[in-house]
């Protein structure tokens, strides 16, 4: 029992840190929309790699390697898939109020 609590928190802990990888590297896209100034981006860029290898590191305690490489590029494209979909639904339902 205390093995599958462990692997679950160790797993939620590495999508965290995957998902504020992908942030960060949206927030240092110039174009991006959800703040008003991009941040620079050797922070941007610092932060996700950081947070990337943690959250490898992390799905490698509970995973294989491949696997591991798997879960984090499937949160990534989810992150940066609907990440930028949401900000503009959230601007557009502010422009219309």
């Amino acid at each position: 029992m205390n093995s599958v609590i462990f692997d679950v928190s160790v797993s939620i802990l590495a999508v965290l840190w995957s998902v504020l990888a992908g942030v960060s590297v949206y927030l240092s896209a110039p174009r991006q929309m959800m703040v008003r100034k991009a941040l620079p981006a050797r922070t941007g860029l610092g932060l996700a790699g950081v947070s990337a290898v943690m959250a490898l590191w992390l799905f490698c305690q509970v995973a294989g390697v491949l696997t591991s490489v798997f879960a984090l590029v499937v949160v990534l494209m989810s992150v940066w898939s609907f990440l930028p979909l949401c900000v503009a639904l959230l601007r557009r339902r502010q422009g219309a109020s």
